[in-house]
């Protein structure tokens, strides 16, 4: 495969918000939006740091519970993960006593993904922690500045789902 010419990159819409001529990083919304989330995983993990847990373990479960996903298939789909990230991610689960892998009395070839009785405690308690984390970082927002915050972030997944599902990349 040949590389394309660098030379031939060109800003496709002029009149977007970015340009070329006035573009600067730490003013790009990915950036913004990589910081902040780069804060709020630190905080979260090191929150849960004393329970044996990450970030990464707590959005997969809260997936796991909120989205009714029961197989590692649909948790790879939901949570954007490959197969071989989510299998690890199980692995590490269920060596903790969190979720376990059970035959579907279904379809023997399915395996379902249970939450443990422990593995249902911490997903009812894990939330805590993002709020308590979630409410320090906002604390100087007022409830309308969240509410906008929230709907531009949803409007911009939407148009991101949107583009990323018509290939218009």
């Amino acid at each position: 495969m040949t590389p394309k010419n660098i030379l031939d990159l060109a800003v496709e819409n002029p009149d977007g918000p970015y340009n070329l001529a006035e573009y600067q990083q730490n003013e790009s919304i990915g950036y913004l939006l990589k910081r902040c989330f780069g804060f709020l995983t630190t905080a979260i993990d090191k929150q849960l740091a004393p329970y044996d847990l990450t970030h990464p373990q707590f959005a997969f479960l809260m997936t796991l519970k909120q989205q009714n996903c029961s197989t590692a298939a649909e948790l790879a789909r939901e949570t954007s993960l490959d197969t071989g990230a989510t299998t690890r991610m199980l692995d590490r689960l269920e060596a903790k006593e969190i979720v376990r892998r059970e035959r579907s009395l279904e379809d023997r070839r399915v395996i379902k993904i249970v939450l443990t009785d422990y593995g249902k405690l911490v997903v009812e308690k894990m939330p805590v922690i993002a709020i308590n984390v979630l409410n320090q970082y906002l604390q100087d927002f007022d409830a309308d500045e969240i509410s906008v915050l929230k709907r531009l972030l949803k409007k911009f997944i939407y148009e991101a789902d949107a583009i990323v599902a018509e290939d218009r990349l």
